[in-house]
């Protein structure tokens, strides 16, 4: 034969084994099968090159010949059947039936000549091999099914400790599964070329200072090519198979990771938009745990952690099997979190040495881009992809899924929290930025859990937010703290509300989402000497290395401050940088109540410190919230009588759920800001009369809502009916609201149903809830003759409008 035997017979031992699996109905898929096949001719095609040219088996046969006798061969009902065996009996195939089979076929084939001695010696090669690797697999397949039972459990749930939020003790875990929410990615393409460095010169990239790596990494972050889809899409990807994810803090990496590993292990492949027959072994890495461990040996590293998570010991070569055949999903998560960059480097080789040995296989590998070098995987071979903040309708699926997992038994329960919830983030804008983050959404959602609603003291929230990027995160992942020599970890949030308010008394030079920003020669000019000052006997030089590593510390691992430009910074969310600076302001105030005021003096009417102002005044005692209301209210602000913006303020602060029990100094500002709403709008002016709407509205949930509905109610001669009917559904009355339109929807007149119809697509605009309790109704009522053919224009105003 011109060519190896096994080369020619594996068109035919491709086509037998789905047959043969089909038959058995076991475990064992048809790829397993398929190479037991393989490894059965393989044993007996060594052997047979072993003996003598006259004495091979296949000696007389060209290979044409040979194909069509082995295809022959394994169709034949009979072997079929004894190649079924290892399966069904637990026996190696009858060598004499497959002897007896082989010889009636050359017996039709005169021409060909064979050695009787040969044919036994052959066929028993191939039947004890065959066997031999069906039980293998066999085995692989039992140990694969306690391997995946194993890895689900240890991955499938979401604890909340990390989390620095107070909760119910059955509240600190979830099931991954029942909250997960499918994150979008987007392609990151490099616009020109770029030089990266060969494995072998790895080192020399050790040289690079961090000023040139995050250059580069900024560089990249701007050329993006926009390209969005799912993330589950890249299982999905034909061309390239492997990728490297790259995210914030908090953003979903390692949540990602899991849920791939877990919907695998489940073998609900369809989730993933994967082929139900789709095999696929999950074999997840968290690196940081790679880099505590006694071995970097990969496949060791996997066995020892199977292992620990109580997986029964696996069969020799278990993972080799599904990586040899590119049937495993490899995820590698979190690269960033290998402190030392020198490390981290080390682990590169390690990790492309191990795709490369296995390079059939899909892999993903995470990071943050902060800890990421561009030199670490070119893109021709792992395609880049940055992990998406959620969008509204992401949020929206978390809160109902949420809710779902957390009152499974009280479907109406779950239902008024979702609306609680969702109008809550509608209404608090800066909330809902911070919402896109899924782990500062997990946190609003806890709180909102725990308390029934969101706080209206927004601090409350902030403060458990920044304190969980700030230290309880790391410390939960079981990573090293930062590494600081002159102050402790408790004082990083301290120096970050210096560092905060000095950054906002600088201006407003960031975007709406981000805080302003400041350059990095300046940014650790000033953390040198704030922690001069908290240590008197560190000098210059030694401050500045510390503010150094805190920045570093900061960025990468805490999130809090991002480069957002070349050597310039900024909070991540605006909304840190001003609860901070609040924070410094109130920390001031302990020995001067002066400060307060004062800042209330100079920046009452300042957009860039209305917020600061807003989080500082919502943390006042009743007395000093007293004092500082009647400032804001006898401040000599320019054109205050027509545009009123002391009041507008301080009921603003009265929205934020003030500690405030003066009651004569509460009901002034709420009469006249329903004196303002009864006014002519000529005299006030549409925008005051827009503000007071939702001020009024805003106070909703506070102490002061019921007051605010009985002063508007007294009023109701001169107020607008569908507009009282937007305060009270806003104030409490919705369901009230919501019966009386729905029983307009039954007037005789059709100008009047209309309105109704109208009325009631606002009122559902922000609660399907409203809409849910409208679709019904007509559902009842379609027949009706005040429903009849209108029923559709109904449907469009009530449930689509905008």
């Amino acid at each position: 034969m011109s060519v190896e035997l096994l080369t020619i017979v594996a068109p035919v031992v491709k086509a037998v084994a789905p047959e043969i699996a089909r038959k058995i109905n076991s475990a064992l898929n048809p790829t397993d099968l398929e190479k037991a096949l393989k490894a059965g001719v393989k044993s007996a095609d060594e052997w047979d090159n072993k003996q003598s040219y006259e004495q091979q088996l296949f000696y007389h046969c060209d290979d044409k010949q040979t194909k069509e006798l082995i295809d022959q061969f394994f169709k034949d009902t009979g072997v079929q059947e004894e190649l079924q065996k290892p399966f069904t009996e637990k026996t190696t195939p009858n060598l004499q039936v497959l002897v007896k089979i082989f010889d009636k076929i050359k017996s039709e084939k005169p021409n060909l000549k064979f050695r009787d001695e040969s044919i036994e010696h052959w066929l028993k090669k191939f039947a004890d091999a065959y066997f031999e690797h069906t039980n293998t697999y066999l085995k692989f397949q039992i140990a694969k099914s306690d391997y995946l039972k194993q890895l689900s459990h240890y991955f499938d749930g979401v604890e909340f400790v990390g989390i620095k939020v107070k909760t119910k003790e059955e509240e600190k875990y979830a099931k991954l599964p029942q909250i997960f929410v499918m994150p979008n990615v987007v392609e990151q393409v490099e616009v020109r070329e770029s030089t990266v460095l060969k494995l072998n010169n790895l080192d020399l990239a050790l040289k690079e200072t961090a000023n040139q790596q995050r250059q580069q990494n900024l560089l990249w972050e701007q050329q993006s090519s926009g390209k969005k889809f799912s993330a589950k899409e890249l299982l999905k990807e034909n061309t390239r198979n492997k990728f490297v994810v790259l995210g914030e803090p908090g953003i979903g990496k390692t949540t990602l990771m899991s849920y791939f590993a877990v919907m695998l292990a489940e073998q609900q492949t369809e989730k993933l938009g994967l082929s139900a027959d789709l095999e696929l072994l999950p074999i997840l890495i968290r690196i940081r745990d790679l880099g505590k461990a006694s071995t970097k040996n990969l496949l060791e590293y996997v066995r020892n952690f199977a292992n620990s998570i109580h997986v029964k010991e696996l069969p020799k070569g278990f993972f080799e099997h599904w990586l040899d055949d590119g049937r495993a999903l490899i995820l590698l998560d979190g690269l960033d979190e290998i402190a030392k960059p020198s490390d981290r480097y080390e682990f590169v080789k390690i990790i492309h040495s191990f795709l490369g040995q296995y390079s059939q296989n899909r892999a993903i590998i995470t990071s943050r881009p902060a800890g990421y070098s561009r030199e670490f995987f070119g893109t021709d071979e792992f395609p880049h992809y940055h992990l998406e903040k959620f969008d509204d309708s992401q949020i929206d699926l978390f809160i109902q899924q949420w809710y779902n997992s957390r009152l499974p038994n009280n479907p109406e329960k779950a239902q008024e929290r979702q609306e609680s919830l969702k109008k809550a983030l509608a209404i608090q804008k800066r909330i809902k930025l911070l919402a896109r983050n899924p782990l500062l959404l997990t946190i609003i959602a806890l709180i909102h859990r725990y308390d029934a609603h969101l706080p209206r003291q927004r601090h409350k929230l902030y403060e458990q937010a920044v304190d969980t990027l700030l230290i309880n995160w790391d410390e939960n992942k079981g990573l090293e703290s930062c590494k600081l020599n002159y102050i402790q970890l408790d004082d990083i949030k301290i120096l970050m509300q210096h560092l905060a308010y000095w950054i906002h008394s600088q201006g407003e030079t960031g975007d709406q989402e981000g805080g302003t920003l400041i350059d990095r020669d300046e940014l650790i000019r000033q953390l040198s000497q704030y922690i001069c000052e908290f240590n008197y006997q560190v000098k210059s030089h030694q401050a500045k290395a510390e503010a150094e590593r805190l920045v570093d510390h900061i960025t990468e691992r805490c999130g809090l401050l991002n480069e957002q430009g070349q050597d310039r910074y900024a909070f991540v969310h605006k909304t840190f940088q001003e609860y901070l600076a609040g924070e410094e302001i109130r920390d001031r105030q302990s020995g001067d109540f002066n400060e307060v005021l004062n800042h209330i003096r100079d920046y009452l009417h300042n957009s860039h410190w209305r917020e600061v102002l807003l989080l500082l005044i919502a943390q006042q005692n009743s007395k000093n919230s007293k004092k500082i209301i009647e400032a804001i209210l006898q401040q000599e602000s320019p054109y205050e009588e027509w545009l009123h913006r002391n009041l507008l303020f301080a009921g603003t602060c009265l929205a934020e759920d003030l500690k405030l029990s003066d009651g004569n100094l509460i009901t002034d500002i709420l009469q006249r800001l329903v004196e303002f709403e009864v006014s002519d709008s000529q005299r006030v002016g549409d925008k005051v009369q827009s503000e007071v709407f939702q001020i009024l509205c805003n106070l909703n949930e506070t102490q002061f809502q019921a007051q605010t509905l009985q002063l508007l109610k007294a009023s109701a001669d001169l107020i607008d009916k569908g507009r009282l009917r937007e305060y009270r559904a806003a104030l409490g009355e919705q369901q009230k609201v919501l019966a009386e339109l729905l029983g307009l929807l039954k007037d005789e007149s059709e100008i009047v149903r209309y309105s109704a119809a109208e009325a009631l697509g606002k009122l559902g605009k922000n609660s399907s809830n409203v809409t849910a309790t409208v679709a019904e109704w007509i559902l009842q009522h379609q027949d009706s003759k005040y429903v009849g053919n209108g029923i559709d224009t109904l449907w469009n105003l009530v449930v689509t409008e905008e």
